[in-house]
């Protein structure tokens, strides 16, 4: 019996977890000696990882092991590494039977953190190909996986361009992109990346933001946590390290989608299509209105030619959000998010829970099927376009 309750469900947000050896066997040999540690070399993620192997190679091994893994996979000793599918990818086809959803984005973990910690341009670059080329090969094995090449901006326009062809000659058709420019670089948005956007458009390519990928782990400034208590430990990964930094989850994406509408760039390219996935969705009604308020308090005030309709209204042809379980899908939906809203698991990550579709049903008793049509179907058909 699959986990999908509907046969109509598309998971916008689910992950491969990657063990310490494997951007290695995708990278250059120039630059694999200089690849980072996963995990910044934490010994008890090591061994945690190690531990998930060995339970692989026990499900490999002996019918039993697997045929009881197979009945938990949802259960929270069954995520992370440990996952069915987490790190190896025909074991991951085995996980999609169980899950039952139609098609799944995803994104890689670790090794884009251990990519990003490099010390030299050179070897974050060549890290970035290994990732895509790696992310490529794994999802290769199963049409319903889509994955999500990351590319770089913040190296400029032609690096962004070649990397972008690259993984659309390996048949990406969906890409991971960063939030914020570090400080000295051109922002996102300068008609110099015109380029790049043209280039996605013309091949109808899917750009996603994520949780994580947006030049700033930490939200909060710590200076908020100098309040006579101790910083709550980050732990490894692209969760908000507690309630505060929760609360500012999405507000990289939020400046930089606004600035996507304020100069431009979806009046220039309006066939872009953003997923935002794994920074929350509460905070969607509330943006909308606050970006129309702000562009009628500026627009007379400095040049915003660009923005020939309501920012609200580009927010509703070019952006689709993933909410995570618990949050009140059934209020947003209602409220004026029902073209939004994409269903997502975050398979096999603990932030996805025990069973994010029990989660999301609870808040939807009153919610009209159309609305749940959108939700576990309409709107991700919509942000994969011509690629589903």
């Amino acid at each position: 019996m699959v986990y999908a309750h509907r046969d109509d469900i598309f998971d916008a947000d689910t992950h491969m977890m990657e063990h310490p050896d494997w951007i290695h066997q995708f990278a250059d040999k120039s630059i694999q000696d200089k690849l980072e540690p996963i995990a910044e070399g934490d010994k008890d993620v090591r061994l945690r990882i190690d531990n998930a192997i060995k339970g692989f190679e026990e499900r490999q091994n002996s019918p039993d092991v697997l045929e009881k893994a197979k009945e938990e996979f949802m259960g929270w000793k069954h995520k992370g590494w440990d996952g069915l599918g987490a790190f190896n990818a025909e074991e991951r086809k085995l996980a999609n039977d169980l899950l039952g959803f139609k098609a799944h984005l995803v994104f890689p973990t670790s090794a884009f953190d251990q990519v990003l910690a490099a010390k030299e341009p050179k070897v974050i670059l060549g890290g970035v190909e290994a990732l895509n080329k790696g992310m490529a090969e794994f999802c290769s094995v199963d049409k319903r996986m889509f994955g999500a090449a990351y590319i770089p901006f913040s190296y400029g326009e032609e690096v962004a361009l070649n990397i972008l062809k690259q993984s659309i000659q390996q048949g990406s058709k969906v890409i991971l992109i960063d939030t914020i420019a570090p400080e000295g670089t051109k922002a996102f948005t300068h008609p110099d990346f015109d380029v790049v956007w043209k280039t996605i458009q013309d091949n109808d390519i899917t750009i996603t933001l994520h949780v994580g990928a947006d030049n700033s782990w930490d939200p909060v400034p710590l200076s908020f946590y100098n309040n006579g208590s101790e910083v709550p430990p980050h732990k490894e990964g692209d969760a908000p390290r507690d309630a505060l930094a929760y609360m500012g989850i999405s507000y990289n994406a939020e400046l930089f989608l606004a600035s996507m509408i304020f100069d431009g760039v979806f009046d220039r390219f309006p066939l872009l299509r953003i997923g935002v996935v794994e920074l929350g969705a509460s905070w969607i009604i509330s943006w909308m209105k606050h970006l129309d308020q702000s562009y009628r308090a500026f627009r007379r005030l400095q040049d915003l030619s660009g923005v020939k309709m309501l920012p609200s209204e580009y927010v509703q042809k070019h952006i689709k959000i993933t909410p995570f379980p618990g949050e009140d899908i059934g209020w947003l939906l209602e409220s004026g998010a029902s073209d939004l809203l994409m269903f997502a698991s975050d398979y096999p990550h603990h932030e996805g829970t025990d069973d994010p579709i029990t989660r999301f049903e609870k808040t939807m008793l009153e919610t009209s099927e159309e609305n749940k049509q959108k939700f576990y179907s309409n709107n991700f058909k919509a942000l994969l376009g011509s690629n589903l």
